[in-house]
């Protein structure tokens, strides 16, 4: 077979056509065809997976859901007397600034959840990539 040197960078379309004109036909063993058709019978002989049971699911996820968001609003409202009673030796915030930080508060407070959420969801799913 006549084949380029190694040093020649490029191939003109005659020699390329020489090449592929001049290679053996690729053929299966002879036990390939036969062994791919008992594998795909095989796999469909197989039972369908059972699916999940969302029915079943759905009130325990809002349980959990209802019981975790009043357990977070509970702490919230006795840990927000409990810190105003450790800054005695803060400055007083005027109505002006104390209420845009309180709010900034709760969207930080948000991202974290969110954050945290789609973390564990990652990690449950088995893409744990991230942290």
């Amino acid at each position: 077979m006549n084949r380029p040197q190694k040093n020649d960078s490029k191939l003109n379309p005659s020699q390329i056509d020489h090449i592929l004109a001049t290679e053996e036909e690729l053929i299966p063993s002879s036990g390939f065809l036969t062994s791919v058709m008992e594998c795909v019978h095989e796999e469909a002989r197989m039972p369908a997976p059972t699916p999940f049971p969302w029915k079943r699911a759905i009130p325990g996820i809002l349980l959990a859901t209802g019981v975790f968001g009043w357990g977070a609003f509970e702490f919230v409202q006795q840990a927000v007397p409990a810190a105003q009673a450790l800054t005695f030796a803060a400055p007083h915030l005027s109505v002006a600034i104390e209420r845009p930080l309180e709010q900034a508060g709760w969207i930080a407070l948000a991202l974290v959840i969110s954050l945290a959420s789609w973390l564990l969801s990652r990690r449950l799913a088995g893409q744990s990539g991230l942290l």
